[in-house]
């Protein structure tokens, strides 16, 4: 009698395998891509947690991307979250712009050029890039490196010591961590909307912000 009952698990076993089959090259490249997009316009909201040397500062942020640009504002609740306040403000599009609203926790920062700027578009990624990804789960722009999970999502982007790691709860991005010789940052989405959102740049002239 086990040996019958080994037999037709073995049968099912093997019937079970022949009937799974790998995923063609143009679904893998679906996959990808509809991951991508999923990164690609959103706005999210959470609580950013920056650690330095010890020293915890907890804040909340909105996340706001779309194909063009990105806008990450970082917001002082205040007291029981009765009064709210800009923090700190990062803006990337033509230009990268930083800027510390009380102007004592960073110094405000200005590059004139981002240089990753044709490819914040994720959707309109070269078909090289997409066939690295579908190839090697990885694909690097100038110092650069992005590694995608065995879903094919974007798990990691490192750059020299810097590293950003991406977690997820049923494909919802739930949880970004950058760990740094200067500083830890955690990410905690409490919420991740995809959408066409509109993004304001930011102006520093003069320690004034726009």
């Amino acid at each position: 009698m086990k040996k019958i009952l080994v037999l037709f698990l073995l049968v099912i076993l093997v019937f079970g395998c022949s009937t799974i089959q790998e995923l063609t090259k143009k679904q893998k490249e679906e996959i990808v891509r509809a991951n991508l997009a999923y990164l690609n316009k959103f706005k999210a909201e959470g609580l950013v947690e920056i650690v330095i040397k010890g020293f915890s500062l907890k804040k909340e942020f909105v996340f706001t991307k779309n194909q063009h640009s990105l806008r990450l504002d970082v917001i002082d609740s205040g007291i029981m979250s009765l009064f709210p306040s800009p923090f700190a403000t990062l803006y990337a599009g033509e230009k990268i712009l930083v800027t510390n609203y009380d102007m004592g926790f960073f110094p405000d920062l200005i590059i004139d050029k981002f240089p990753l700027k044709e490819f914040i578009d994720l959707e309109k990624l070269p078909q090289g890039i997409i066939d690295e990804i579908v190839k090697n789960k990885k694909f690097t722009i100038a110092i650069i490196q992005f590694e995608f999970d065995d879903l094919y999502r974007l798990s990691k982007i490192i750059l020299n010591d810097n590293e950003i790691s991406l977690k997820y709860i049923a494909n919802d991005l739930v949880r970004a961590e950058l760990k740094s010789s200067k500083a830890d940052v955690n990410i905690d989405f409490d919420s991740f909307v995809s959408g066409d959102y509109s993004i304001t740049p930011i102006e520093i002239n003069s320690n004034k912000i726009d």
